[in-house]
C-alpha cells in the first residue's frame, strides 16, 4: 500500500499542469506530422463547415470526433515514447503495443472520416442538383 500523503490543493500545481499539457499540445503539432495532416483535414472540415451552414448539432460531432482524433494521436505518440526509452531493439511485444496504438489513430481517423461524409455529402450532392 502507498504511504504518500495527499497534497492540498493548490492552483500554483493546477496551472503548471496545464502548462505541461501546452507544451505537448505544441510539441504534438510541431513534431508528430500525421497530426499536422489531421489538423489540416479540420481546417478543410471547418471551411466546409462554414460554407455549408451546418447546424450547431453537425459543429458539434465534427469537434467531437476532431477531439477523439487528436487524443488517438496524443496518446499514440507516447505509448511510442514509453516503449522506446524501454527498448530501441525490437521486441515482439513492444512491436505490438505500437501497433495496436496506431490502429488506435486509424479507427479515430475512419470514424472521423465517416462523421464528415455524413455531413458533408448530402450538402455537397445538393450543390450539384
Amino acid at each position: 500500500m502507498d504511504n504518500k500523503i495527499e497534497e492540498s490543493f493548490s492552483f500554483k500545481k493546477r496551472i503548471e499542469s496545464f502548462g505541461y499539457a501546452f507544451k505537448g499540445f505544441v510539441w504534438l503539432f510541431r513534431f508528430e506530422h500525421n497530426s499536422r495532416i489531421h489538423l489540416f483535414s479540420l481546417i478543410i472540415a471547418v471551411i466546409a463547415g462554414f460554407f455549408f451552414q451546418i447546424s450547431n448539432e453537425e459543429w458539434s460531432l465534427l469537434f467531437i470526433v476532431s477531439g477523439f482524433v487528436f487524443s488517438a494521436e496524443a496518446f499514440n505518440s507516447s505509448i511510442e515514447f514509453l516503449a522506446d526509452e524501454v527498448s530501441l531493439e525490437k521486441r515482439d511485444r513492444i512491436g505490438k503495443s505500437k501497433d495496436l496504438a496506431a490502429t488506435g489513430v486509424l479507427i479515430a481517423a475512419f470514424a472521423a472520416a465517416i462523421v464528415g461524409l455524413i455531413i458533408f455529402l448530402p450538402k455537397v450532392i445538393s450543390l450539384f442538383n
